[in-house]
């Protein structure tokens, strides 16, 4: 499993790779707190990644903002929006977002984390104990 979390949250993206951790999930996790970087690194890189994890609210680049800019060079690497938004009027605009898979709230919880490994990523089913 290759993750790609973009969250300006460090402790967040630590307990993220924390649970995947404990849950014996295979795991590589990149992480970018700046997504104007994620954006340069996806534009440049060949590899492939089975997760972006995304956030709305970050300074310089917002998530909104990251997927207007990510359209050119987009993949198919499911993104999923990982957000501490609780605004209705994201959970709207995400379920119109045709590059989202998914809009869920924070914090990953083992319930939550296996709901978008099972549900947006290829191929992938795990029962978590």
């Amino acid at each position: 499993m290759r993750i790609i979390q973009i969250d300006d949250d460090f402790i967040n993206n630590m307990a993220n790779e924390r649970l995947l951790r404990k849950l014996n999930i295979p795991h590589e996790v990149l992480n970018f707190l700046d997504p104007t970087e994620a954006l340069d690194f996806l534009a440049k890189t060949q590899e492939n990644f089975d997760l972006i994890l995304l956030d709305i609210n970050m300074p310089r680049l917002n998530g909104w903002e990251f997927l207007d800019r990510y359209e050119p060079i987009k993949r198919e690497t499911p993104i999923v929006m990982l957000t501490s938004s609780l605004d209705p009027n994201d959970q709207k605009r995400a379920n119109a977002a045709e590059l989202l898979s998914g809009f869920y709230v924070k914090p990953l919880s083992k319930d939550l984390l296996q709901e978008i490994l099972t549900n947006h990523t290829k191929g992938y089913s795990m029962e978590l104990g």
